[in-house]
């Protein structure tokens, strides 16, 4: 699995900064069609058909990881009104979040955590009915401890629903690796890396979806958007992010046009209960 080094230190953290401003709201209206708050490739219409996978009621409890700034995390709250933690390393997203979904009557439903996917979760075991991780887990270093760690938090039974945009399906150059990994560290997986590393956490893998004509779309509709208000952008960000912001979308637009990187979404059912640590050595 390639893990590349950014040419430029870009982050989440400078989306965040500005994310609950009118511009932002108005930009990922255009882009989606619909703004709940999101900041992945993920849109209301692909939530509402993955709600029921889940298989969550409203006793039951649900883990987020790489939250962001819970735009879909409570999108699910509302939809279910079940209980929802999430989890990311941004201060700044989990105060978005947490103000969003007191917006939304979901404030009672939602706690954040502000901590590195990176390491084990501060979580106890067979805690969560569902976990979701929406196209974060080519930002994590250690995948396969990650994907340990949602089954060691989930119940036995539990869902496991992630999504992965970089799962390489043809010939990609050095130059659009690295345009790819604007936001900082960026791992492309091979086909079957994540359903091998799904299997080896003890999950049985239920569904596979190929999800990357929404992508592409997603991905058109925010680089039209975002030319539109070229001006208020440059502005807000400043030239040369707005410069590079636009390139890592026509980078994107590129690789999934020629189908050679791929978003693929998986849902697997955890098995017995797994403790830290069970399936992955250190």
């Amino acid at each position: 699995m390639h893990v590349p080094r950014p040419l430029q230190t870009g982050s989440y953290e400078e989306l965040y900064e500005h994310f609950g401003s009118p511009l932002a709201q108005q930009v990922r209206l255009e882009a989606y069609g619909k703004d709940i708050g999101q900041h992945s490739w993920v849109t209301a219409e692909e939530l509402e058909e993955n709600v029921p996978q889940l298989r969550l009621s409203g006793l039951g409890r649900l883990l987020d990881l790489g939250c962001g700034p819970c735009g879909p995390l409570t999108f699910v709250l509302g939809a279910v009104r079940c209980h929802g933690t999430g989890i990311d390393m941004s201060a700044h997203a989990l105060a978005v979040g947490r103000d969003r979904a007191a917006r939304q009557d979901c404030g009672g439903l939602l706690s954040v955590l502000r901590a590195d996917l990176d390491n084990p979760l501060p979580l106890l075991s067979n805690t969560f009915d569902a976990v979701l991780a929406l196209d974060v887990v080519l930002h994590v270093r250690d995948r396969a401890r990650l994907v340990c760690e949602a089954a060691r938090v989930l119940i036995p039974g539990g869902r496991f629903l992630f999504t992965d945009a970089g799962v390489i399906t043809g010939a990609i150059s050095a130059e659009e690796i690295s345009r790819r990994a604007v936001h900082g560290l960026t791992q492309f997986a091979p086909q079957g890396f994540n359903e091998r590393t799904l299997e080896a956490a003890g999950f049985r893998l239920i569904d596979r979806q190929d999800r990357t004509a929404s992508l592409l779309k997603n991905a058109i509709g925010r680089l039209a958007a975002r030319r539109a208000h070229r001006m208020e952008l440059e502005q807000l960000e400043g030239a040369p992010q707005f410069e590079r912001q636009q390139e890592y979308l026509e980078t994107v637009i590129a690789l999934s046009d020629r189908r050679a990187l791929a978003r693929i979404l998986y849902v697997g059912e955890s098995g017995a209960a797994t403790r830290s640590g069970e399936c992955y050595a250190g």
